[in-house]
């Protein structure tokens, strides 16, 4: 985990966040080592801290590496749009995990680390 992601991917991550309904305020979280984010939510919703990860495959070190910022629970956003591996969320730890998609659907609830989104009909 760490800063390797290409330029474009803050941006885009950024607006969608300032641009969604739940979301009051987006703070940047600064530090040295990753890429993090402060949201307040609406609606009476606790804050939820996000860090991205730049792993390119997302597995079970990804999480046993994830930083103490995240330790009371949180989102792990797997910041690379073509990046693989683990999707399911940690609820023991109220930890979110996935991609934007999940990210935007998961600041709606309160419990954000059980959200799952809807499955695709073929």
């Amino acid at each position: 985990m760490g800063k390797n992601l290409h330029y474009s991917i803050r941006p885009f991550i950024e607006k969608a966040l300032n641009n969604h309904n739940a979301v009051e305020k987006l703070e940047k979280i600064e530090t040295d080592d990753f890429y993090a984010y402060k949201i307040t939510r609406r609606r009476g919703l606790s804050s939820l801290i996000v860090v991205l990860s730049d792993d390119y495959y997302f597995n079970s070190e990804s999480i046993q590496k994830k930083p103490a910022i995240l330790k009371d629970g949180g989102f792990f956003l797997k910041a690379r749009p073509e990046g693989g591996g683990i999707e399911e969320s940690i609820p023991e730890e109220k930890l979110g995990l996935g991609k934007i998609g999940k990210l935007l659907g998961a600041i709606n609830k309160e419990d954000f680390w059980n959200y799952e989104p809807p499955v695709k009909d073929d």
